[in-house]
């Protein structure tokens, strides 16, 4: 059950959705052993976060006018992203809960829950298939270049096979868990793999390789090129989902260290992204910088092979943390009929692997559907923080006697109005991309990359 601590006491009637509460006083001690510490909890949250949106932040600096400015767009937004999951957590204190959906309706009511939960739901649910394409992307580029253009036309070696496999041989395995922590080991290897692509970006630029830098701006020609970088940093730093989950399962579960692990980890994921878009845009220069900045790359090489894989299996290590939240979410939406399954976690687990699997082979352009759907990252990261603040404050100090209540609410008030800002600026350029009639690549949850053109001839 879940409380909300105070004279306003609420009961979300939802068990079967809190598998990851903290520990009780009433618990054993042997049961309140389980749980993860500072280092997991950052890995959890780094992984979570640093994907493939990676790969786009050079792009994102050369349109936005300059490292500059994309440089301090992306700490003034990093301030908010993090202040909102610090809030997140304390929200999620205050109603005793272990995901969004509960949060939100432990503050607000039982409609916010049926609200958050679809939002959730349809988000990770979209955010899944693009990861499995994104993998049939990645093999297919290294076939391509083992085995030349027409690789896909032996059966062993189409996406549909190499896609079916890696989702059942790499990425079924990590999907039964039944708390979050136990992703945190598959978490730490995605996170060695994205530093290994941060190290190729690097290894060939002109730092490191002897050539001359490529021209670069130093001011955006018109001030609007600095809302270029909005959509790809908020998607680049969306782990806001998992965060509750995550806190949950901490050994030590306390606000504190959790704010810690928070800043380390959105540093980490910033100073990641910052060398990943300075490297990678003065080594293609001002407009020709390619959307997926592997792309770019004509020399191919067993180590641009091994960053291609490396982004592949990053993926496999991401969706586990996604499927978790979606499937949370649909066993707090549809409780009652959940509950009558035997091993519904399995069960919902399995159908959610398929249906994705299905719709990543089948369907590969759904790029416009995805785009829309990027809306509901902004959300996620400012929207929801900002109602659950604003109604967490206004519980404990209706009246606003205190100061530091008046400023919550202020800044509460930002967040939301941020989050629409953000929300219609993403609807609004994807909205343009579907009305575009020349090819171009459309935007996928904050970064681009052609799903629908095939190397194979």
């Amino acid at each position: 059950m879940n409380y909300l601590r105070g004279e306003d006491e609420r009961l979300i009637s939802n068990e079967t959705v809190l598998t990851t509460a903290a520990c009780t006083s009433n618990e054993s001690s042997q049961e309140c052993r389980g749980g993860v510490g500072s280092l997991a909890t950052i890995f959890l949250m780094v992984n979570a976060t640093l994907g493939a949106g990676l790969l786009n932040f050079p792009q994102a600096f050369d349109k936005t006018g300059g490292i500059v400015i994309a440089v301090v767009v992306q700490l003034i937004f990093l301030v908010f992203i993090t202040a909102a999951i610090v809030v997140l957590a304390q929200a999620s204190d205050s109603t005793n809960s272990s995901s969004m959906q509960d949060t939100l309706a432990g503050l607000c009511g039982p409609k916010s829950l049926i609200l958050c939960a679809i939002c959730v739901a349809i988000y990770s649910f979209g955010c899944c298939v693009t990861f499995l394409i994104i993998i049939g992307d990645q093999f297919d580029r290294v076939l391509a270049n083992l085995y030349g253009s027409d690789f896909c036309h032996y059966w062993y070696m189409s996406r549909s096979f190499t896609t079916t496999v890696c989702c059942f041989v790499f990425i079924l395995p990590l999907c039964f868990s039944k708390r979050l922590d136990i992703l945190s080991y598959a978490s730490s290897l995605g996170c060695i793999a994205v530093i290994y692509v941060v190290w190729i970006i690097i290894y060939k630029s002109p730092v490191t390789s002897g050539l001359p830098a490529k021209p670069m701006k130093q001011w955006p020609d018109h001030w609007t090129e600095i809302f270029q970088v909005v959509p790809v940093v908020c998607f680049g730093y969306q782990c806001h989902m998992s965060v509750i989950p995550t806190y949950a399962c901490m050994k030590n579960r306390q606000l504190g260290g959790f704010t810690v692990c928070a800043i380390v980890s959105m540093l980490t994921c910033f100073v990641a992204y910052s060398i990943a878009g300075i490297f990678g845009y003065s080594t293609f220069g001002t407009g020709k910088v390619p959307g997926d900045i592997l792309q770019g790359y004509s020399d191919g090489g067993t180590f641009l092979m091994v960053a291609i894989i490396a982004i592949a299996f990053k993926n496999f290590t991401t969706y586990p943390i996604i499927l978790f939240c979606g499937r949370e979410a649909l066993i707090g939406l549809c409780t009652e009929y959940i509950q009558s399954l035997i091993m519904p976690r399995v069960i919902l687990s399995l159908i959610w692997i398929a249906l994705t699997l299905v719709v990543a082979i089948v369907l590969p352009d759904i790029s416009a559907v995805i785009n829309l759907m990027g809306s509901l990252s902004a959300a996620f990261i400012f929207i929801f923080p900002g109602v659950c603040l604003l109604q967490n404050t206004l519980i404990k100090d209706p009246l606003l006697c205190l100061n530091k209540d008046r400023f919550l609410i202020v800044f509460a008030i930002i967040l939301l109005a941020l989050g629409s800002f953000v929300c219609g600026v993403v609807l609004v350029e994807a909205i343009e991309d579907m009305l575009k009639e020349k090819p171009a690549p459309a935007l996928i949850t904050g970064f681009r990359i052609g799903l629908k053109d095939s190397l194979c001839i």
